[in-house]
């Protein structure tokens, strides 16, 4: 009988093992990659992380095929790169073996199998391609208008277009909310979360299923939502502290007084920001005299070109920066994910509104202080 026990107990011991592996196992990943004309190129498999390319793990070809393998719990969007060029293949790597196969002279091209998630992404970039094709159309005509000087042709394109996008943007969030325990829905959204106002991201990340709670993808559009919450209009602003053109460390509560302010958050890089300064320009010079202030806030990295566009834009007030591109702190702060963007604090340092640009900017100090 004792024989009897411990045999039950040593196959309980080993089955709880195996089990235990088995599950581990589960979770890993192996990518097999045939790459034709390979040779013995180095493959990095690289994540993009706020906005810069992270690189966690490569392999060096041998006649074209090498194995990268890992552990992964939710499926994640990785690209494998060739080193020393901008060539990559996008994929969406989850547990399990996955296959790429590919010719160097044509990375564009890959055959992937082995990832339910990347032949997801496929087919719901294959269901917005008329979108897409529709919005090349339209940048092609507003090109050939813009040539013969047809300003009326050139906004009658320009609606088509944001109609366009429009269409879009609502695809996507019905295709989240009806595919809520998709990881890949909660990437797309991610990826274009700039587009959607608040209350529209709320809902959709209420709407995930508690299967994909752990996704970084969530986990990160629920930090994004908390955000725009905390800096949303009625709520008091977030102080921050950066450094002037000179390099003294300058918090936004020092720069705020008894007017109204705006918190202009721009880059000499960015063509839009660019365009839209000699508004912001104008409404400075028109109600400066009268309780408006400004404060820029730069997404730039380096020093030099943000100097020059600040005095060749005549952008007379004061800014701050800390040269770290789309980390810039003070964005993470407002949620700005793309520019320009700004927030107009009142005297009594409460956002009262967002994202004024062009003539509703003036339409709005005409309405506070003339």
């Amino acid at each position: 009988m004792r024989k009897v026990l411990v045999m039950l107990l040593l196959i309980s011991i080993a089955f709880g093992i195996t089990t235990s592996c088995d599950k581990k196992s589960e979770n890993n990943f192996l990518i097999t990659l045939k790459i034709a004309n390979g040779n013995d190129e180095t493959i990095y498999l690289s994540k993009r992380e706020a906005g810069e390319m992270v690189n966690y793990d490569s392999v060096t070809l041998v006649n074209g095929e090498g194995i990268i393998s890992g552990h992964i719990d939710l499926p994640e969007f990785f690209y494998l790169r060739i080193k020393d060029t901008r060539s990559y293949i996008p994929v969406f790597v989850e547990a399990g073996e996955i296959l790429i196969n590919a010719d160097i002279n044509s990375i564009d091209k890959p055959l992937v199998s082995g990832s339910i998630a990347h032949e997801t992404f496929l087919a719901y970039n294959d269901s917005v391609s008329a979108f897409d094709q529709r919005a090349s159309l339209l940048g092609s005509q507003y090109g050939e208008a813009r040539s013969n000087n047809d300003t009326a042709l050139m906004a009658e394109i320009e609606e088509d277009y944001m109609e366009v996008d429009r269409m879009k943007s609502e695809y996507l969030v019905d295709y989240a909310l009806k595919n809520n325990a998709n990881v890949v829905s909660a990437f797309l959204i991610l990826s274009n979360s700039y587009r959607y106002e608040l209350d529209q991201l709320d809902t959709i990340v209420n709407n995930f299923d508690e299967s994909i709670a752990a996704s970084t993808y969530v986990i990160d559009l629920e930090d994004y939502v908390n955000t725009l919450k905390k800096s949303a209009v009625g709520q008091p602003y977030i102080d921050f502290t950066l450094n002037s053109p000179e390099g003294t460390p300058v918090p936004l509560s020092s720069l705020l007084n008894d007017n109204y302010v705006l918190v202009d958050f721009w880059a000499s890089w960015c063509t839009p920001c660019r365009a839209e300064n000699p508004n912001v320009v104008l409404a400075y010079n028109n109600y400066h005299d009268k309780g408006f202030d400004v404060v820029g806030v730069s997404f730039d990295k380096d020093h030099d070109k943000w100097v020059e566009a600040i005095e060749a834009d005549g952008l007379t007030w004061a800014h701050v920066s800390d040269l770290k591109y789309w980390n810039c702190e003070a964005g993470k702060l407002y949620g700005i994910q793309s520019i320009p963007q700004n927030v107009l604090i009142n005297p009594q340092g409460i956002i009262i509104e967002k994202n004024l640009r062009g003539q509703d900017l003036q339409d709005k100090l005409a309405e506070l202080l003339d």
